[in-house]
């Protein structure tokens, strides 16, 4: 790997360790989304949490027992949100059949892994009704894979796709990408703290996650409410659900988590 390019690396890692924690999951994730696909010019891209809930009958499950958590995507097409409810929906009614690319992914769970999508899935994939509609109509023309496992139930997915182009990704792309983010254990687990997972009963919902930035700051109760331009009985809901979710009851126990000093 070029030395400049080894040097954009250490920036980026550098950069991430600058960013205030509680906005880590946010302007964290969308910095290192953004600036791994500028390194291997991707037009789009994505992280997604992945969870394994263990179910009793899981050598039954298509799934594996894992399934779709939060996700956040850089540069948002129009379909993103859509096609990412359809198949949380379709996981939770027990009607989703998974497609090779995810099969695949779900064998090697609790592995690192980077791959291109060429090199992960067979010819007939390509000829698929899958491929032709969450590929080819959006425009995607290569798509390459990022996977880094964070604890045996959890992983994270980072997943860069190119736009209307004929170039693929190549070996550099996905060695850069994958460099990028080995090294970056630490950072994933914050932002799966972020989203209210790794220890929280459910993940917590997007204005929780704005509500629990700041209360990891030293602001009141009601300079939060104001900040987000809410009424202090509603900001003081949504903390007491961001502690019924985390099993605590302070902020110093809230704190005492994202520090890593829990139990």
């Amino acid at each position: 790997m070029p030395p400049s390019i080894r040097d954009r690396i250490h920036r980026i890692w550098d950069r991430l360790a600058e960013f205030p924690e509680p906005q880590l999951s946010t302007l964290g994730l969308q910095y290192l989304l953004g600036s791994v696909s500028e390194l291997i010019d991707a037009h789009h891209a994505y992280w997604l949490s992945s969870l394994h809930l263990r179910y009793r009958d899981e050598e039954q499950d298509p799934m594996l027992g894992w399934r779709p958590g939060p996700v956040f995507h850089y540069r948002e097409m129009p379909e993103d949100r859509a096609f990412y409810r359809k198949q949380v929906k379709a996981t939770e009614d027990g009607n989703y059949i998974p497609q090779e690319s995810t099969i695949n992914h779900l064998r090697q769970a609790g592995n690192f892994r980077a791959t291109l999508l060429r090199d992960h899935v067979s010819p007939e994939f390509f000829r698929s009704e899958h491929y032709q509609n969450h590929f080819l109509a959006r425009g995607i023309s290569d798509t390459l894979y990022v996977v880094a496992p964070v604890n045996t139930d959890t992983e994270v997915y980072f997943c860069f796709n190119r736009i209307g182009t004929q170039h693929p990704f190549d070996t550099t792309d996905l060695d850069i990408a994958a460099d990028t983010i080995r090294c970056l254990g630490w950072f994933h687990k914050k932002v799966l703290l972020g989203h209210g997972l790794l220890v929280a009963h459910k993940p917590l919902t997007a204005t929780e996650r704005k509500v629990m930035q700041y209360l990891l700051t030293e602001l009141a109760e009601k300079q939060i409410a104001e900040r987000l331009k809410q009424k202090p009985d509603t900001t003081h809901k949504h903390i007491c659900n961001i502690y019924r979710k985390f099993n605590i009851n302070s902020r110093a126990a809230l704190m005492a988590i994202w520090l890593g000093r829990s139990n």
